[in-house]
C-alpha cells in the first residue's frame, strides 16, 4: 500500500487532487491541520494535508445505496425462526469506502474443536456439532452460539457434516441471513439529523469526525455540526478544528430555520448510563428533533455482558443502530454477533485507531464471521 501525501488550502482543492492523480477509488487515511513554515505563518492561513492511499482491490459492496433504520426496542430478541424465510438482500452503505481490507479483526483463525463438546463452564449441550466452541472462541456468549447450533440442527439434523469446514459453511450462511435480515427490517429511510449518543469514552466524538471527512472529502456532500452540552460541558475542541478545515458549520445552539445541509451531525458528550437523570435529560433534549435518528457509539473492547447492559440502558432515547469503535484493541470480533442476535439494532460502522478519517467502514457480515 503506498500512502501519498497531499497539501490543500481546502477540502475541495485536496479530493481534487487526489482524484486527479489517483482517481475515484483512492481511500483517505488522515486529515490535519499544518502551518506555515518561518514567518510566513503569521499572515499565511494555515493548510491541510491529507493523507491518502489507492487499494489494489476496490469494494464493489461499499458503493450501494445509503439507508437507515426504523426505530427498533433492544429488549425483546428477534424471532429469526426457520432460515428460509429471511430475504437475500445486500448489505447497505451509507458512503464508499474501500478499506475493508485494513481491517486485521476478521478471518482471525481458531483451535479445532473437539467433537461433541462445549467451552469449560458453558453448560451447553451441542451434541455433535463441532462449531459452538468455536463460537465461543471468538466471542459469542454461549447463549447465542447455543442458538447457532440450534438453528443447524433444526434445518440440518442432529448429525453434523463429516467435514468440519461444512459446518463452519452452513453456520457461516445462517449468520449472513441473520445480517441481511436486520439490514432489510432497518428500511431505506435517511434522515437529515443524525445523533451520536454514548457513554463516556466511547469514541463518539472521533467517530463523528471521520463520518463528517468521509461525508465532505468522499461523497461530496454538505454537511453542519451542531455541539451541544449536556449534563456535563461538551468539550471537544478536536470538532471545531475539523471543521474549520473542513468548511463545515459549527453551531452551539438549535437554529429556527430547518438546516439547508445534507446532513447534521450532533456531538451529545459522555452520558452516565447508570444515572437515569442524566439520560432522561438527554432523551428530552433531543427526542423531540424532526427528522433525526440516535446512533449509539459503543468501545468494542469492553466485555459484552457491560456493552448488553449500556445498551439496556440507551432504551430511554430512540435509538436507530450501533456503532463500535476501539476494534484495534479488540481481537475477538465475533464478538459483535451477541448484539446482531440479542438485540433488533442493525450494527452500521466499524471504527479502529484515532487516525482521521482511519478506519471508518460501513459494516458488514463478511467482517465479523469466524474462520476456521
Amino acid at each position: 500500500m503506498k500512502v501519498v501525501p497531499f497539501v490543500a488550502d481546502s477540502a475541495a482543492d485536496a479530493v481534487a487532487q487526489i482524484r486527479a492523480q489517483m482517481g475515484p477509488d483512492a481511500v483517505v487515511l488522515s486529515v490535519r491541520q499544518v502551518a506555515g513554515g518561518g514567518l510566513s505563518r503569521l499572515w499565511q492561513k494555515p493548510r491541510i494535508e491529507v493523507l491518502a492511499y489507492l487499494p489494489e482491490e476496490s469494494d464493489p459492496a461499499s458503493a450501494a445505496g445509503g439507508a437507515a433504520p426504523a426505530v427498533a426496542h433492544p429488549a425483546a430478541e428477534p424471532d429469526l425462526g426457520a432460515s428460509a424465510g429471511i430475504p437475500n438482500r445486500p448489505v447497505a452503505s451509507t458512503f464508499s469506502l474501500t478499506d475493508v481490507e485494513s481491517f486485521s479483526g476478521a478471518g482471525a483463525q481458531f483451535p479445532q474443536a473437539s467433537h461433541n463438546a462445549a467451552s469449560p463452564g458453558s453448560n451447553r449441550e451441542y451434541g455433535h456439532w463441532r462449531i459452538g466452541p468455536v463460537l465461543e472462541s471468538v466471542g459469542l456468549l454461549p447463549r447465542y452460539a447455543q442458538k447457532v447450533v440450534d438453528q443447524l440442527r433444526a434445518t440440518h439434523g442432529e448429525h453434523s457434516p463429516e467435514a468440519v469446514n461444512e459446518e463452519l459453511r452452513l453456520a457461516q450462511g445462517w449468520l449472513r441471513q441473520v445480517w441481511q435480515h436486520r439490514q432489510a427490517a432497518a428500511g431505506n429511510h435517511e434522515s437529515q439529523i443524525h445523533i451520536l449518543v454514548g457513554p463516556p469514552g466511547s469514541g463518539k466524538t472521533t467517530s463523528l469526525c471521520k463520518w463528517l471527512v468521509n461525508l465532505v472529502m468522499m461523497e461530496g456532500k454538505s454537511a453542519r455540526v451542531w455541539r451541544f452540552d449536556a449534563l456535563t460541558a461538551n468539550t471537544a475542541e478536536v470538532l471545531n478544528v475539523y471543521c474549520d478545515m473542513l468548511k463545515v458549520p459549527l453551531d452551539r445552539s438549535l437554529g429556527r430555520e430547518p438546516p439547508g445541509e445534507d446532513m447534521v451531525l450532533v456531538d451529545v458528550p459522555g452520558v452516565n448510563w447508570t444515572d437515569p437523570a442524566s439520560m432522561k435529560h438527554v432523551a428530552d433534549q433531543f427526542g423531540s428533533l424532526p427528522d433525526s435518528q440516535f446512533h449509539l457509539v459503543l468501545n468494542a473492547a469492553y466485555e459484552v455482558p457491560l456493552l448488553l447492559a449500556q445498551i439496556r440502558a440507551f432504551e430511554c432515547m430512540p435509538i436507530t443502530d450501533l456503532i463500535f469503535t476501539h476494534l484495534d484493541e479488540e481481537n475477538r470480533w465475533g464478538k459483535i454477533w451477541n448484539f446482531v442476535l440479542g438485540t433488533n439494532y442493525r450494527v452500521r460502522f466499524l471504527s479502529a485507531g484515532q487516525n482521521i478519517p482511519g478506519q471508518f467502514t460501513v459494516a458488514k457480515a463478511e467482517q465479523l464471521l469466524p474462520a476456521y
